[in-house]
C-alpha cells in the first residue's frame, strides 16, 4: 500500500511540478513580451522628415538645393497636418458607428473610403513635392538619394512610418 501512496504522491508532485513550469513559463513569455514592447516605445522614432534632413545632409547640397529641400519640408509638414486635420473627424464618426447598438456597415465603408481617399491625396502631393525637389539634383545625388530612401526603417533609413 506504502507504494501506491508513493505512487500518487509522485503523480501530484509532478503535477504540481508541471503546473509551476507552465507558470513561470507564462510569467518569463509575459515578461519578454512587456521588454520587447517597451524597448519599442522607448526607442527614439525620427518623424519622416527628421530622416529626410538626415539623409539630404549625406548628398552634400548646394544653397540653391537646399532651398528646394526646405521647400519639400514645408509641403510635407503642411501636407501631413492636412491629413491628420481631414482624417480626424473621418476617423472619429467610424468609432462612432462602430459604438452604435446597430453599426451601419454601409456608413462605416463610406468612411473608410474618404480617410482612403484623403491618404491617397496625401501620398499624391508628396510624391509631387519629391520628384519637384529630385528634379534640382544631380543625377549622382539622386541616386545616391533613391538609394539611401531605399533602405529599411531602422535608424539610418527614410522608410516613412505612417
Amino acid at each position: 500500500m506504502s507504494s501506491v501512496a508513493e505512487a500518487g504522491a509522485n503523480a501530484g508532485t509532478r503535477g504540481r511540478l508541471l503546473w509551476v513550469a507552465l507558470a513561470l513559463s507564462l510569467t518569463l513569455n509575459i515578461f519578454f513580451v512587456a521588454g520587447l514592447l517597451w524597448t519599442r516605445a522607448a526607442e527614439p522614432v525620427s518623424a519622416f522628415p527628421e530622416r529626410l534632413a538626415r539623409v539630404a545632409d549625406e548628398i552634400n547640397l548646394s544653397q540653391h538645393q537646399r532651398g528646394a529641400f526646405q521647400q519639400l519640408q514645408r509641403e510635407m509638414l503642411d501636407r501631413s497636418q492636412r491629413l491628420r486635420d481631414s482624417n480626424r473627424p473621418v476617423f472619429q464618426s467610424i468609432w462612432d458607428e462602430l459604438g452604435a447598438a446597430q453599426p451601419d456597415q454601409a456608413r462605416i465603408s463610406q468612411l473608410v473610403d474618404e480617410a482612403t481617399e484623403n491618404r491617397r491625396a496625401y501620398q499624391m502631393d508628396v510624391s509631387a513635392a519629391l520628384g519637384r525637389f529630385l528634379a534640382v539634383l544631380s543625377p549622382e545625388q539622386r541616386a545616391q538619394f533613391v538609394e539611401l530612401a531605399k533602405r529599411p526603417h531602422n535608424r539610418q533609413g527614410l522608410t516613412p512610418r505612417h
